[in-house]
């Protein structure tokens, strides 16, 4: 009778103790800051009971290193499982290089498990001779050794904080935005886009302002009248009634690889072709 009633005892304790700790991390996704009240004497009473770490769980690691999310939740196997802290702990993998956005939930009795969404590289931006994987929203994720020709280069020193406007208003014409090398920043005010080929193929020169529109243009008049089928080397639309146009093969008609001035004249014409 003695021993039932200590295990009776025992068995409630561990199912008030589970009570504290839902409590504690609300369902359904146990993900609630407990170092504000786990005392010394809660934290030391549960991981006597067992609930102690020793899982951790990822789902969608790709890239991001084992070690690294470990290191970001500051936890060893045997850490008392009340003791960790899981909104310190997601803020640091959240601040890891891959990791976009995380959400860390405790599993009773002694398992944590992640989630995380990890950066998904769109461009490359090149910089002197280095060059950074650059997520769809411009964020930085990691320098690579060399460039990556699955992926189009974005070139200018605020290309980054500038690239997040340009790749939606490119998206918007996926069959335009296949074809896209590279995008150049253009006096800190525009982008001029290369298609097809950073050197030979067509320069776009976008406005500074209304760029999604033009690039509407463009796609418009592709499917209109095939312009990017001709040998072009320019297309100007920063004019929104106008475009101008420069034949690859007129007479000295090499452009720098960053907007200039041309060298020859360039055939102007009005939109509607």
């Amino acid at each position: 009778m003695r021993r039932l009633i200590l295990r009776s005892a025992a068995a409630l304790a561990a199912v008030g103790l589970i009570a504290a700790l839902v409590k504690l991390t609300p369902l359904p996704e146990l993900a609630a800051n407990t170092s504000a009240a786990a005392d010394a004497g809660f934290v030391e009473g549960s991981a006597g009971m067992g609930f102690r770490l020793k899982a951790l769980t990822v789902e969608g690691r790709n890239m991001t290193a084992r070690e690294d999310l470990l290191g970001a939740l500051d936890a060893e196997a045997g850490t008392p499982i009340a003791a960790i802290d899981v909104v310190k702990a997601r803020a640091a993998v959240e601040k890891l290089p891959w990791v976009r956005t995380a959400k860390i939930e405790r599993r009773l009795p002694d398992t944590i498990h992640m989630i995380i969404e990890e950066r998904v590289p769109y461009a490359l931006w090149q910089h002197g001779e280095k060059y950074t994987l650059v997520d769809h929203e411009g964020h930085l994720i990691v320098d690579v050794p060399e460039s990556d020709s699955r992926l189009p280069l974005i070139v200018g020193a605020d290309a980054p904080a500038n690239a997040a406007e340009l790749f939606q208003a490119l998206k918007a014409q996926p069959e335009l935005a296949s074809r896209v090398q590279a995008a150049v920043r253009v006096g800190a005010r525009r982008w001029n886009i290369y298609l097809d080929a950073y050197e030979g193929g067509i320069s776009v020169r976008l406005p500074e302002e209304h760029m999604a529109e033009a690039w509407v243009r463009l796609a418009a008049l592709e499917k209109e009248h095939k312009i990017l089928q001709r040998d072009l080397e320019f297309i100007d639309l920063r004019l929104e009634d106008q475009l101008v146009v420069r034949l690859r093969n007129a007479p000295d008609a090499k452009e720098p690889a960053i907007a200039g001035t041309p060298k020859t004249p360039a055939v102007r014409v009005k939109q509607r072709l």
